[in-house]
């Protein structure tokens, strides 16, 4: 059994390479047979021809991403072909495809081959076009005699025939290099015909009228409009793409305020729900102790001492409700974008620690806490807002004691250590998760372990670090869990 093995076809028999080989063969010998064909006493009048259908490539315009090119070289061809028939038109149309190349390729350069490649295949689609054009305009003129109808309806169906010619013979191109349908890029590219065919016709005609009446000077006085309004298109045609990008980027921008708002607007939500949270669950605890010592006061006979008791639960429930609502409109108006207002005044730091202590000792006492602290303080003079400071103080010391259990340590260090004033309020209390330790300053934030341990709204950290950061100080938190918290306030020295 023979084994039969695949061969590839050498590449310049492709089907591309041999349509690309023979379009670019064809324009080569019309455009060889163009240039013996100009004749000699008309050879500055072509030659400015040949010069205009250059120039007016610096006009051209692209339109549909480039796909589509609007230039008026092509209205001169075929003005050149009423005057000296198609051969030398194909001369003129090539020069001009040449030029129109090496103006695109200054922006991608595909390297010398491919760059070749395009240059001789729009030599042959531009020669073969105008010259298939040519001949229908030949044609039209010798069977319907030299008059003004037949001029005209031989002007416009030669703008047709270059057109549908140029893009049939581009289209061929695309089907053998990229196999894509010809009639569907056709159909994309159908809406332009209308634009080139009155373009080619048009100016054609005024041209080629101008030549015939007024030689050169005809030339040069009737393509300035033609010339004047290619490029003014052309302005038109950038300011649209800039408005339209500028309209792009708009969008973009207002489409990225939108999400933007979006992702905030989730995270009012988020806060929000936090917020509730807060309420229904944190301010059950109290509320509840309240209502259930308030019953037992009413429908049961207590002792004196059962009474204190009571009292001293009550009152510590109403002063946790007092913290809650304290802490949501203090968060608030923190966080609000308003500055915090400082009142300056020079205190001493250890001594208003001293009697915050003093203060909250009692809650110590109730959990059999030992609670240290510095009885006669050394003076740390400091210059801040007393009543702030004061805040951010016994709500470090409140925390301690509160996450803290029975029998536990809380103390508090007040002194100087460099540029700071420091307050350093250590216990052996819970302590908190590495994971969850980056995020203890957020509102509404508490650690998961420590939720059932005391009531909180999640807002007292977020209210230190807000008020800490007013005064340029800095607030510094190391913990192990299972063995303890420090929490370190340093207030900069004036």
């Amino acid at each position: 059994m023979k084994e039969t093995t695949a061969r590839s076809l050498p590449a310049w028999l492709e089907p591309r390479n041999i349509y690309l080989g023979f379009v670019s063969l064809i324009g080569l010998i019309l455009v060889s047979f163009g240039i013996f064909h100009i004749p000699q006493d008309q050879l500055p009048l072509v030659s400015l021809l040949i010069l205009l259908a250059v120039a007016v490539q610096f006009t051209s315009t692209s339109l549909a991403g480039g796909e589509v090119r609007v230039d008026v070289s092509t209205a001169i061809a075929l003005a050149t072909v009423a005057l000296y028939g198609p051969l030398v038109a194909c001369v003129v149309a090539s020069l001009a495809a040449i030029t129109s190349v090496l103006l695109s390729l200054q922006t991608s350069w595909p390297g010398w081959t491919r760059a070749i490649e395009r240059i001789a295949f729009n030599v042959g689609m531009m020669a073969l076009s105008i010259f298939i054009a040519g001949l229908v305009f030949d044609g039209i003129i010798s069977w319907l005699g030299p008059h003004i109808m037949a001029e005209v309806l031989a002007w416009l169906i030669a703008a047709v025939v270059h057109d549908q010619a140029n893009i049939w013979i581009l289209i061929g191109l695309l089907h053998f290099q990229m196999g894509l349908k010809p009639v569907e890029i056709w159909s994309d590219h159908k809406w332009a015909i209308p634009i080139n065919v009155l373009v080619t016709s048009v100016g054609g005609f005024v041209l080629a009228f101008a030549i015939e009446q007024f030689n050169i000077l005809g030339a040069l006085i009737f393509f300035l409009p033609i010339v004047v309004s290619a490029y003014s298109f052309r302005l038109y045609v950038n300011q649209t793409k800039r408005q339209r990008q500028e309209l792009e980027e708009l969008v973009e921008l207002r489409t990225s305020d939108l999400a933007k708002a979006n992702i905030e607007l989730a995270e009012a939500n988020k806060d929000k729900d936090a917020f509730l949270a807060v309420l229904t669950h944190d301010m059950r605890t109290p509320l509840t102790s309240i209502k259930g010592y308030a019953s037992l006061l009413r429908d049961r006979q207590v002792t004196p001492e059962q009474q204190q008791h009571i009292a001293r639960v009550i009152l510590r429930s109403q002063d946790s409700l007092l913290e809650i609502v304290n802490n949501i409109l203090e968060i608030e108006q923190l966080q609000s974008g308003t500055p915090v207002l400082l009142e300056y005044s020079m205190f001493d730091l250890a001594l208003l620690t001293t009697g915050i202590a003093e203060t909250l000792e009692a809650q110590a006492v109730d959990k059999s806490i030992t609670f240290d602290y510095e009885r006669v303080p050394t003076p740390v003079m400091v210059e801040a807002d007393m009543s702030k400071i004061e805040r951010v103080v016994t709500n470090l010391i409140s925390n301690a004691l509160k996450y803290t259990p029975r029998d536990g340590q809380v103390k508090v260090v007040t002194g100087i250590n460099g540029r700071y004033a420091y307050v350093s309020v250590n216990d052996t209390g819970y302590g908190i998760p590495p994971d969850e330790l980056p995020y203890i300053f957020d509102r509404y934030s508490r650690v998961r372990g420590h939720q059932h341990l005391a009531v909180g709204t999640g807002l007292g950290l977020a209210i230190v670090k807000s008020l800490v950061d007013a005064h340029d100080g800095e607030i510094v938190v190391d913990s192990e869990v299972n063995a303890g918290s420090t929490f370190t306030l340093k207030l900069p020295l004036s």
